[in-house]
């Protein structure tokens, strides 16, 4: 999950201004922003500042591969050879996730027949052949091992391995290395109280929060299943359980979202959400809600925001667009 919690995000949401207007096949910024095309169908955004990391789905003549973009400086790097994919596996291969903080980019592949690889990448724009971080080999009906959570405030990019979370440093080396006594279902980074940058949910259901030095901040208790989202904000944890979101511990009301909503960022009070062909902010304090994005051709939109700007995907483009450009609902 994406997350808009950090400090270095806040001035999203005030400076957020979302108008509307009919652009092709998504409803569109006021402002045209910055727009990129590439060779084959864009999936899986995802944003640090002006870096927005993303996938390239396979094409007859170019295997799936990740990109980043700096949308301030213009330029553009692909990780990996160009060329058609080598091993396509009986059972398929793709990239599952990708997440991203300054230069480097993070993301899983998988590939393989009854037994499948799941590896996790990473490459940077200086180092652009992708490093091998970690390789699990398991069962093809089983999901994938590994999870990739939000990067904010330049921290790091946080992951997770079964009971273990690690948090990335854009140097490449560990931050740190947590392991808990449970699965790691959901992880994320922010700038949260007490010193909190990383967010863990155990399939056992509670919620830990990690310091820099992977110590613990303190575990927040749910019931096993119950979150459906996370996100880690100034003002505390941010859950979404059932179709409602709230801050355990603060006086903010809690937020319902529309039968089926599921929070994808947070940010200065907003919930950034996905419903259907649809992208929207809601208020937390007062329940305004905002259409930022609909796709009106049918393919999905892939959103993802920072302080900087807001980044999104749909078909072969990626647009970005500055936190100035853009507002929402009072």
């Amino acid at each position: 999950m994406k997350s808009l919690c950090a400090p270095t995000r806040s001035t999203l949401v005030v400076a957020l201004a979302f108008a509307l207007v009919s652009a092709g096949n998504t409803l569109a910024l006021q402002s045209e922003g910055r727009s990129i095309t590439r060779t084959g169908p864009v999936r899986l955004v995802a944003l640090n500042h002006a870096s927005i990391a993303f996938m390239v789905a396979r094409t007859k003549a170019d295997c799936d591969h990740v990109e980043l973009w700096n949308a301030d400086t213009k330029g553009v790097w692909r990780f990996g050879k160009p060329g058609p994919c080598t091993n396509l596996g009986s059972t398929g291969t793709g990239i599952s996730a990708v997440g991203v903080s300054g230069n480097r980019a993070l993301w899983i592949r998988y590939t393989g027949g009854n037994l499948r690889d799941w590896q996790l990448l990473t490459a940077t724009t200086t180092q652009r052949m992708p490093r091998q971080v970690r390789l699990l080999e398991q069962d093809v009906d089983l999901p994938s091992p590994f999870l990739i959570g939000d990067s904010t405030g330049g921290l790091g990019i946080p992951y997770a391995a079964g009971k273990q979370v690690v948090l990335l440093g854009a140097n490449g080396a560990a931050v740190f290395r947590f392991t808990d006594a449970a699965r790691i279902v959901r992880v994320t980074a922010g700038k949260g109280p007490g010193g909190a940058v990383v967010a863990a949910l155990r399939e056992t259901g509670e919620v830990v929060l990690l310091r820099t030095n992977g110590t613990v901040v303190r575990v927040v208790p749910f019931a096993a299943g119950a979150v459906k989202a996370i996100a880690l904000a100034p003002a505390g944890l941010v859950v979404q359980i059932g179709g409602a979101v709230r801050i355990p511990g603060s006086s903010l009301p809690a937020a319902v979202l529309p039968e089926g909503a599921v929070m994808s960022d947070y940010a200065e009070g907003r919930i950034l959400y996905a419903l259907k062909n649809e992208t929207h902010a809601l208020s937390i304090s007062n329940g305004a809600d905002t259409l930022l994005l609909r796709s009106a051709g049918g393919a999905p939109i892939f959103t993802t925001a920072d302080t900087h700007g807001l980044g999104w995907a749909q078909g072969r483009q990626v647009t970005f667009a500055c936190s100035g450009c853009v507002k929402v609902s009072r």
